[in-house]
């Protein structure tokens, strides 16, 4: 039998519920944020959730691609634009770094906040499915900076660059989701002096290409 739609326009619904799962899980986690403080957020019943996502896992897969697909888009730009830019010659280390720094810096300052946050929890966390959007989803962007990277700095082994890769992005969303205490002073430090952020992009661009062109250990 075909279920009937709840009363509520269904884009409203299902957006509001989407917004509110995004909140609750950046701020409780996947695990501890319940369906029901979904629906107190979203204003919603039950019955809206069965409806539009029909599981929690559901709701959890798309409240996560939804967020992670500008993020993708903004590094795979950058990636492109940094390539492009220093054609025909190979780009720099700094500029590879400030394309994996500056899209999770400049999302991470505004609406996609909560959706750093979550991404830190996948790093920290054990939920399988989580692991696995992140893995599906990111994994085609991942293997370009890492290709890249390889030729830049052929002396070290592509485990090893991979490595490294994922050390980069551990350390910027650590910084981004003010985990670390000398982080969140660094990145309140930028923000009184209103330099939209730029400072919090040199400071870890010089960081992540530090630790990228480490000598081979």
């Amino acid at each position: 039998m075909k279920r009937a739609a709840p009363a509520a326009s269904e884009p409203d619904t299902r957006e509001r519920i989407l917004a509110a799962a995004l909140t609750v899980f950046a701020e409780r986690g996947f695990e501890a944020g319940t369906v029901r403080d979904i629906t107190e957020a979203a204003r919603v019943n039950t019955a809206a959730i069965n409806y539009y996502f029909r599981s929690k896992d559901e709701l959890i897969r798309q409240v996560f691609e939804a967020g992670l697909k500008p993020i993708i888009r903004a590094r795979s730009g950058a990636l492109e634009a940094c390539i492009r830019q220093s054609a025909p010659a190979l780009p720099k280390i700094a500029a590879v770094a400030e394309a994996l720094v500056r899209p999770l810096v400049e999302l991470g300052a505004g609406e996609y906040r909560d959706v750093m946050t979550i991404l830190m929890q996948v790093r920290t966390g054990q939920l399988p499915l989580t692991k696995r959007i992140v893995e599906e989803q990111f994994g085609p962007v991942h293997e370009r900076f890492v290709d890249l990277l390889q030729k830049l700095l052929p002396d070290l082994s592509r485990t090893e660059i991979a490595l490294r890769y994922d050390c980069a992005r551990g350390a910027v969303l650590q910084t981004l989701v003010h985990l670390a205490p000398a982080a969140a002073l660094a990145v309140a430090e930028t923000d009184r002096e209103r330099t939209d952020h730029e400072k919090t992009v040199r400071r870890l661009v010089r960081f992540v290409s530090a630790g990228l062109e480490a000598p081979p250990g």
